[in-house]
C-alpha cells in the first residue's frame, strides 16, 4: 500500500489573489477611465472630491484593491507566460510573487500614509 504525502502548495492562495486581480480589472478599471479620462478633464468631477474620498477609510480600501490586486493578476500572467514559452527562470515563482509581495507592502504603507 502506497502512502503518498503531498507537499503543501501556494498554488490556492496564487490562484486567489490573480483572481480577485482579474475581477477587480475587468469590474473597476473602465470606472476609473469614466472618471479620469472623461468626468474629471469636463469639470464634472472635481479633484477635491477625489482627493477628500481618498482620505476616508473606503478611499483607501478602494486605492489598496485598485493598485494590489491587479499586480499579482499581471505577475501571475507573467510568470506562466515565460513557463509557457518554456523561458526557465530560476526560482521564478520567488522572483515574481516575492515583487508582488514587496509592491503590495509599499502600496499598504503609501496608502495608510495618505
Amino acid at each position: 500500500m502506497n502512502k503518498h504525502n503531498p507537499t503543501r502548495s501556494n498554488e490556492p492562495a496564487v490562484w486567489l489573489l490573480f483572481g480577485a486581480g482579474g475581477a477587480v480589472s475587468a469590474i473597476f478599471f473602465p470606472v476609473l477611465v469614466l472618471i479620469f479620462g472623461f468626468l474629471l478633464p469636463f469639470g464634472l468631477v472635481t479633484s477635491t472630491n477625489i482627493i477628500d474620498f481618498a482620505q476616508t477609510w473606503l478611499g483607501k480600501l478602494v486605492i489598496l484593491t485598485l493598485l494590489i490586486f491587479p499586480m499579482w493578476c499581471g505577475m501571475h500572467r507573467i510568470h506562466l507566460g515565460l513557463h509557457d514559452f518554456k523561458v526557465k527562470i530560476p526560482a521564478g515563482g520567488w522572483i515574481f510573487y516575492g515583487l508582488s509581495t514587496l509592491y503590495s507592502l509599499l502600496v499598504i504603507f503609501a496608502v495608510v500614509k495618505l
